[in-house]
């Protein structure tokens, strides 16, 4: 009964492996990073295991688990199911198992750019017959399969250009997607929560904000900025700043599952600014703090914010944050903030934040999957299907 409550619906396999990954990650990884362990990687560097697996593992199970859900109610249709479902995240995980098996270079290569095709073909499927998501959201993951090509492919065969181009634009997208959803949903959570709450963001406020990140996305270069990089940056700050501004954040502070969305874009927001700053502080960008804002911040805060609202809702329960969930929040954000701010203030800190960092955002995901586990495996109680 388990298995087939799992493999009804694509957030409930997909959201536990991207809280899985998540919890154990950064902790091998730190480890790895400080001394204690070796990692039997394969032809490939720890550092760009981590950086390759957060950016395409855990990104790549969070966009599987929360597309192939929407495609769904998008297109009015039964969601992926069963084998189909079970297929890709077979595929996810072989992913996950190449970097240990012995494969030549070539073939690590193909075996680390399966699963974003696959997921691509069963999206446009699902939305061949509806081009306002289709010509959304198949280019975004055609944008997912170059970059996670580039940044192998760059890797493997010694082209740092290459895997760096890669990882920035795979950086990019990210960001994109975020405020691309975040722009669809907030609005409609805090309409659906806050009885009279006025939330009106002007059309070209939206495509101003959405594409000044998906230019910098493409274009963005840290160590050859141009004059139109900086400008775009600035328009992106200027703009995502104000349009979270008219999403009226402060009137959700009392519903933490819904305000959680917005500490994840304020945090994305803050990103943004600290790419400026790092244009005149080196030791900005020496410790990658404004990467690790996004990352560990902002996506990870957006993140666990819709897998705990998505596994609540669509599992027929109500939607609200007990206290085990309001924990990993908090959490999170700690574990994110230490790991990106703290080897700003003082380097002096540095090693020592990677311990308290990993302990607070992996403990948080750790919490997610004890306290979701169950929810997630289980029959909805309402005996709907999905």
């Amino acid at each position: 009964m388990g298995l087939r409550a799992l493999f009804s619906i694509s957030f409930r396999p997909f959201f536990l492996m991207a809280g899985l990954m998540a919890a154990l990650n950064p902790i091998i990884w730190v480890l790895s990073y400080l001394g204690h362990i070796d990692v039997p990687l394969n032809s490939l560097d720890t550092i760009f295991w981590h950086s390759h697996e957060m950016l395409f593992g855990f990104c790549g199970a969070l966009i599987a688990g929360f597309l192939l859900t929407a495609s769904a109610n998008w297109t009015g249709s039964r969601p992926y199911q069963g084998k189909w479902l079970a297929f890709l995240l077979l595929i996810w995980g072989l992913e996950r198992l190449a970097y240990f098996i012995p494969l030549g270079p070539s073939s690590l290569l193909i075996n680390l750019n399966l699963f974003f095709p696959i997921l691509l073909i069963m999206l446009l499927v699902k939305l061949w017959h509806f081009p306002k998501q289709k010509f959304v959201f198949i280019p975004l993951l055609l944008g997912f399969s170059l970059s996670s090509f580039l940044h192998t492919w760059g890797n493997l065969f010694q082209e740092a250009v290459v895997a760096d181009y890669g990882r920035d634009l795979a950086i990019g997208l990210i960001r994109f997607i975020i405020l691309l959803i975040a722009g669809r949903v907030i609005p409609f959570f805090s309409r659906s929560k806050i009885s009279n709450i006025s939330i009106d963001v002007p059309n070209w406020l939206n495509l101003l904000s959405l594409a000044s990140v998906l230019m910098l996305a493409v274009l963005w270069n840290q160590d050859n900025l141009s004059a139109i990089n900086l400008a775009i940056l600035i328009i992106a700050i200027v703009s995502n700043c104000f349009r979270q501004y008219l999403w009226r954040p402060l009137a959700t502070i009392s519903i933490p599952i819904l305000f959680i969305l917005h500490i994840g874009i304020a945090l994305i927001n803050l990103e943004l600014i600290l790419r400026f700053v790092g244009i005149f502080n080196m030791r900005v960008n020496e410790t990658n703090a404004a990467l690790h804002l996004l990352l560990a911040g902002g996506l990870a805060v957006v993140a666990i914010g819709i897998m705990t609202r998505v596994s609540l809702g669509h599992t027929g329960r109500s939607i609200q944050a007990d206290t085990w969930t309001k924990l990993s929040y908090l959490l999170i954000i700690i574990g994110a903030l230490t790991r990106s701010l703290i080897p700003i203030i003082s380097l002096q800190y540095y090693f020592t934040s990677l311990y308290v960092a990993v302990l607070f955002w992996c403990g948080g995901f750790a919490i997610f999957l004890l306290k979701y586990f169950k929810i997630l495996i289980a029959p909805r109680p309402d005996g709907r299907e999905y």
